[in-house]
């Protein structure tokens, strides 16, 4: 294996050559502490930044096995070193002259989950970093002062600040372990309490807009109802409480604005971990659930559809179902078939990404047009058996039909972002006892 000083060598050699010359830099060398590969070189200033990797082996790097033994504290300590990665680009950077994408260097950029990622990767022999670095250049010429700068300078001060353990603040990293490992357990835990969901109290939902995923600093604190309130006993946390949702149908309803789409979302999100501050990390789904919608227009290749969609007036066949093209229907229909084989143990759902037609006929609709002369299910008629035969839960945003009601065990309004259990009250409404809406 080469080592630094034949790269120098080799940077000294192409200075102001064509910038291919930069091609010949492709291999391995030894910089003592870390080794670099550089595995692809952009073929021009302006295309895609440079593939560069850095390995570090764990008698240098020195991470204790403890924190990446189990899987997902192995994600949840990548995940923080890669977050420790882009700071570090930013802290120890410098200004890098040339044209195009010059000096960049970029790593994974980390939102508010925890997520398992190629850009950093650990285990028992090393510790691997993986990014790019835009190799500078003057016009199409090659700037080696510059990159030499980058891999001698900027980058040894990034790895010995974010892949040495000695170096980093661990008292930071522990306490990330131990949330994941919080949240793990409640995750672990909630099917032996017959729960599907969980959001613990004083979790903040609402995001700071559409387009963040960052908490609204103003938002109100999530506080369960009495009757749904459960408890989990944590590893480090102790005890933390909040709203259980129970497997079988829920829905959530409510006025427009007032949270459900914003509860729902949460939900979708807490198949994830959560770093500290988010305001969900302890919203907690079964890691299966899966959010199902129309996708008008999508492909759908050799999906038996037939539970929903049969007799189709062109003869069509729906048993290996096959287009370019799918409507609403048969989109939300493909979406939901592939759920069950991926074993999904939830169905998360919003009317408002739904195709009406798929999800709900009423009383009215039926009368007009026969039972005979409609080749959809509906889910209303199908979400039940799903439940009752394989196990799968369904929480359903409703809020324009209370036909749900009749097939839910558990409704929860949404009011102002606090949520009410109305369960009671929605199934005496949908057996016409509008007495209830005196009290």
């Amino acid at each position: 294996m080469k080592n630094s000083n034949d790269l120098k060598r080799e940077l000294d050699r192409i200075d102001g050559r064509g910038y291919k010359s930069y091609k010949d830099l492709e291999g391995q060398y030894d910089f003592d502490k870390f080794i670099l590969s550089i595995d692809h070189v952009q073929g021009d200033p302006f295309a895609a930044p440079s593939r560069i990797r850095v390995i570090v082996k764990n008698n240098i790097n020195k991470f204790p096995i403890e924190l990446f033994k189990e899987g997902y504290k192995r994600v949840a300590l990548c995940d923080f070193l890669t977050r420790l990665f882009t700071k570090n680009i930013y802290k120890y950077g410098e200004r890098i002259f040339g044209s195009g994408k010059s000096g960049i260097i970029e790593i994974s950029r980390c939102p508010q989950q925890i997520l398992e990622r190629s850009s950093i990767i650990i285990d028992k022999e090393k510790i691997e970093a993986r990014f790019y670095i835009g190799f500078p250049a003057r016009g199409r010429s090659v700037l080696s002062k510059e990159l030499e700068k980058i891999l001698f300078n900027i980058l040894p001060n990034i790895i010995e600040n974010t892949l040495i353990y000695t170096n980093i603040n661990t008292r930071r990293l522990i306490e990330r372990i131990k949330l994941v490992e919080d949240q793990q357990y409640i995750r672990n835990n909630l099917d032996k309490h017959n729960l599907i969901a969980f959001v613990a109290n004083n979790s903040i939902l609402p995001r700071e807009s559409g387009v963040s995923e960052k908490p609204l600093n103003s938002g109100k604190k999530f506080i369960s109802p009495k009757s749904l309130e459960v408890e989990f006993n944590t590893p480090n946390r102790g005890s933390i409480k909040g709203m259980g949702i129970p497997k079988g149908i829920t829905l959530i309803v409510g006025g427009g604005y007032h949270g459900k789409s914003t509860l729902l979302r949460a939900l979708e999100l807490g198949v994830y971990n959560h770093i500290e501050g988010d305001g969900r990390e302890f919203v907690i789904t079964d890691d299966s659930a899966l959010k199902v919608r129309a996708e008008d227009g999508r492909a759908i290749t050799k999906t038996d559809i037939s539970l929903f969609i049969n007799n189709l007036p062109n003869g069509k066949d729906t048993v290996s179902f096959y287009t370019e093209n799918a409507s609403g229907s048969t989109s939300q229909a493909a979406n939901i078939i592939e759920g069950i084989e991926s074993n999904t143990k939830l169905f998360l759902i919003d009317e408002d990404t739904s195709a009406t037609n798929f999800m709900i006929r009423d009383n009215i609709m039926q009368q007009l047009v026969a039972k005979d002369k409609e080749p959809i299910t509906p889910f209303i008629d199908v979400a039940k058996s799903l439940y009752s035969k394989l196990g799968i839960s369904t929480i359903l945003v409703a809020g324009s039909s209370g036909d749900f009601f009749d097939i839910a065990d558990l409704v929860i309004q949404m009011d102002n972002y606090e949520p009410y259990e109305v369960t009671e009250k929605a199934k005496s409404l949908s057996k016409g006892n509008f007495n209830m809406l005196k009290k």
